[in-house]
């Protein structure tokens, strides 16, 4: 968790109201984390355009753009893939340098978001069941942060295809278990109380879960990987709606 994360999350659970810079002081040492911390993060997710303000002193979540896209994508995992026909979205690699390091690390997180794993050095591979055509899915790979030096294309067999532990599927399907356990163990708000510790369980256990269902690879459901994940997604409606309650209440909203 970090002070932008925080101000992003609780901006989030206020649906549209914009909070003044003492609520989000506010909910940034709830976390943890020291008022002048927020207010760096806060100049700099306005100078992203990821927040705007509607009046002076006042924050709000910009309407539209990548980062809003991508957190909530796990409402719509359902719609984001079609049956699977046998046939494999590649990304060859090779033109791109290694040598900077953050340049490679966004590149690769960019691929690793729509599910590719590395098969090979250089040679990414997922299967073809993204509800996407080749513009959509190379215009999405972009907008992450995929190098433009990258070949993308679609291939009907493959010589050697890639085997299903590299998409980590038994670590994922224990993740998935676990938070599954975590939200279940917090629906009782009376026993876990409704101070600002419950407030900071909730979001960094909701984060954890946002995060782990946004980067879902998305593979076939042939595959039988996909019942934990369809479990947290079912869970996680019930659960958004009790921790917004709370952290509206501990920021005077409620």
């Amino acid at each position: 968790m970090t002070p932008r994360l925080v101000i992003l999350d609780v901006l989030s659970a206020a649906e549209g109201m914009a909070l003044s810079a003492p609520q989000l002081a506010r909910s940034g040492e709830m976390m943890g984390f020291t008022p002048g911390s927020m207010r760096v993060a806060t100049s700099r997710l306005a100078s992203e355009a990821l927040i705007e303000s509607p009046r002076r002193g006042e924050w709000k979540l910009a309407k539209t753009g990548t980062w809003i896209e991508e957190q909530t994508r796990w409402t719509r995992l359902q719609d984001l893939v079609q049956p699977w026909q046998q046939d494999w979205w590649v990304v060859m690699t090779q033109l791109v340098p290694r040598a900077s390091r953050p340049k490679w690390r966004k590149h690769e997180n960019a691929l690793w978001h729509r599910g590719f794993v590395e098969a090979q050095r250089d040679y990414f591979i997922r299967p073809a069941n993204l509800a996407l055509n080749f513009e959509q899915l190379l215009g999405e790979l972009r907008a992450l942060g995929m190098a433009e030096a990258s070949l993308v294309f679609r291939a009907t067999e493959v010589s050697d295809s890639p085997d299903l532990a590299l998409w980590d599927t038994t670590n994922r399907k224990a993740l998935y278990h676990a938070l599954c356990m975590e939200i279940e163990s917090l629906a009782d708000s009376d026993k876990q109380g409704r101070d600002s510790d419950a407030c900071r369980h909730f979001l960094r256990v909701g984060r954890k879960a946002i995060w782990a269902l946004n980067t879902d690879p998305l593979l076939p459901e042939s595959w039988g990987t996909n019942a934990d994940r369809d479990r947290l997604v079912a869970l996680m409606p019930g659960f958004i709606t009790q921790g917004r309650k709370l952290w509206l209440e501990q920021l005077d909203l409620a």
